[in-house]
């Protein structure tokens, strides 16, 4: 067994078979569920699904996400089209590479056989939390490239390390370059990351030209990741719609301007703990480990200890600075929760009463059985595995508009509820759902006018009467009851008159 947990390879074989036991509990995008009705989902995948279509975000479907995470759904659309398994696969990948580069920071400090341990649990206490949501958010995939940020800050930070080399200036870059293009509220601990070392090389070295260099290594690493995302928006002459939505949208009309100075601190303080009590086990376990990171001696080096306090300062900062946000903005802060598995694997090897070594290079498999009844016991997401794809009022409404031969249809007034994907349909207007900015009544003008035109074979309403404008060219087909993030709610589909 001590062979087996020495060789190259069972590391990063053994965090995908973490990655892929715990997000098949804990992720709604998971086989083991009939589907992943979160609405944020459905509207990425709707776009990725559209791609395929020769439709372009921005332009032709309209959201305010980041254009990476629409290729990523793309990606996931090529694998099935009509399922979320190709997203749970890019999940299991996300969740392995985040297990791997924190089982790399943990062996900074730790044994293999505690890493070995450890990593499951991390999983759990990470997968299983309300943060995560449904599985399939922004965040999720935002998570690795923090963690390897968080690797490298330890791994160059630690008692006598020396500093990184420009390549790894340059992968962290391209890490933040990835980020910017998904959420780039997410870009804190990078921002942070970066001005540390500068500042280190620039005042501790005395070396300005060298601390130059650094940057620019980094943003040749962003540059990289960003070319190739922005060249087909600039071929195909979209890249005003995505400057507008991306950035324009989401600065001026998702974020609000701060009424006094004070206003992005109290947001960051309020809602990072809110966070904290919602998701008490992995913030727990960051914060005993930042206090241990920062008050242990020898464990990083003494300039270290205020650029960690400043990585977990931007990267709540950048979250809630603009807005307090949803309940799984704060997953991103479960990056941290590594420290505390550092932590306590530092003083368990300092305890004078050592268990034997066999029952340490076994601990891995008790760690993984109990992570795995720790999700099945505290995942909220658990609950929804009883549910039958064909009892759904998705596959129901599916089931009537191909019977019919509905060749359109619109998802009118809410969120994307996964109408699309039930039905097979492509959206065929920029309008396809309501999305989550204040002056959404504006940008659905245009679909209003299509509504009352009767454009539409189809429409799913979540009302129990027609809305506004559809009285003349649509009629009631039926109406159906399903829970919704713990609401029951009405489901209406009506279909063109004549």
């Amino acid at each position: 067994m001590k062979n087996l947990l020495t060789r190259r390879y069972t590391l990063p074989l053994f965090c995908l078979l973490c990655s892929f036991a715990v997000l098949a509990v804990c992720s709604r995008s998971s086989p083991l569920y009939a589907t992943n009705d979160w609405v944020d989902a459905n509207i990425y995948f709707t776009i990725g699904r559209g791609m395929h279509q020769g439709l372009m975000p921005y332009r032709d479907l309209l959201d305010h996400k980041g254009p990476l995470l629409y290729l990523l759904h793309w990606a996931a659309a090529a694998v099935s089209s009509t399922s979320f398994f190709g997203v749970w696969l890019l999940e299991v990948l996300a969740g392995w590479a985040f297990l791997y580069a924190s089982a790399r920071s943990l062996l900074l400090y730790c044994g293999r056989g505690w890493t070995f341990f450890s990593l499951p649990l991390l999983a759990a206490c990470v997968y299983a939390s309300p943060a995560f949501a449904q599985g399939d958010s922004a965040e999720e995939f935002c998570l690795p490239l923090l963690a390897i940020a968080l690797y490298f800050f330890l791994a160059c930070f630690g008692p006598g390390k020396q500093l990184p080399s420009f390549w790894v200036f340059a992968l962290n870059g391209a890490a933040a370059g990835a980020i910017f293009w998904i959420k780039f509220t997410l870009l804190g601990l990078h921002f942070a990351w970066m001005a540390c070392f500068a500042f280190l090389i620039w005042i501790g070295h005395r070396s300005f030209g060298r601390a130059l260099a650094a940057c620019g290594a980094f943003l040749g690493g962003m540059a990289v990741i960003s070319v190739p995302i922005l060249l087909p928006y600039a071929l195909g002459g979209a890249l005003p719609d995505l400057f507008q939505t991306y950035f324009g949208a989401n600065l001026t009309s998702y974020a609000t301007t701060p009424t006094h100075w004070s206003t992005p601190l109290y947001n960051l303080v309020m809602s990072g703990l809110s966070t904290a009590l919602a998701n008490p086990v992995w913030a727990v376990l960051a914060l005993v480990g930042g206090v241990f990171f920062v008050l242990r001696r020898g464990v990083l080096h003494p300039a270290a200890k205020a650029a960690l306090l400043a990585l977990v300062f931007f990267s709540g900062f950048f979250i809630w600075a603009g807005s307090m946000g949803w309940p799984y903005y704060g997953f991103p802060l479960s990056v941290y929760a590594v420290l505390g598995f550092a932590c306590l694997g530092s003083l368990v090897q300092k305890l004078p009463a050592r268990l034997p070594r066999n029952v340490v290079q076994i601990g891995f498999v008790p760690a993984l059985a109990l992570s795995l009844a720790l999700c099945l016991a505290f995942s909220p997401n658990v609950s929804f595995m009883e549910l039958k794809k064909e009892d759904l009022v998705q596959t129901k409404f599916a089931a009537i508009i191909q019977q019919e031969g509905g060749q359109s249809l619109l998802n009118y007034g809410f969120l994307d509820g996964g109408f699309y994907l039930s039905s097979g349909i492509t959206p065929s207007c920029r309008f396809f759902c309501r999305i989550n900015l204040p002056n959404y009544q504006e940008l659905e003008a245009p679909v209003r006018q299509m509504v009352e035109e009767g454009y539409f074979d189809f429409i799913v309403i979540r009302e129990e009467g027609p809305l506004p404008g559809m009285e003349e060219h649509y009629e009631l087909v039926c109406t159906e009851y399903q829970t919704y993030d713990g609401v029951l709610l009405p489901y209406s589909l009506f279909c063109r008159i004549g």
